[in-house]
């Protein structure tokens, strides 16, 4: 997929003070390689280190000024509107923990979106 490559740590390896081959070559770098899936491993003869990666959510995040989230009031002009330049002046979304808290400026109406769409439960 795109944009889920793995590059490996962006941070060099950081050696000894007494290393040998830092003493031969200043300029050396140790590569990082990929042991398993998310743990990164350098290794030089002065030791080595680890780094373990969290693992990327590949989940889609639910767009809070989506019309097909929306919650107004039946007296609403708003509630049927689609067109989304005109939502984005009507709703306001605030980012909170874990959902969005939506409101709408011409009812008062005001509704929680979370950030990521239920698993399918069968």
């Amino acid at each position: 997929m795109f944009g889920l490559m793995k590059r490996g740590p962006t941070r060099p390896f950081a050696h000894a003070d007494n290393c040998p081959i830092l003493k031969a070559d200043p300029g050396v770098e140790i590569k990082w390689s990929e042991v398993e899936t998310g743990h990164w491993q350098a290794i030089c003869q002065c030791g080595s280190e680890s780094i373990h990666e969290e693992p990327a959510d590949r989940r889609v995040r639910l767009d809070p000024l989506d019309a097909k989230t929306a919650r107004h009031m039946g007296e609403c002009e708003f509630r049927f509107e689609t067109e989304p330049s005109v939502l984005k002046l009507v709703l306001k979304a605030t980012d909170r923990e874990g959902y969005f808290w939506v409101m709408c400026s011409a009812c008062d109406a005001g509704w929680q979106v979370a950030y990521y769409a239920a698993d399918n439960v069968q």
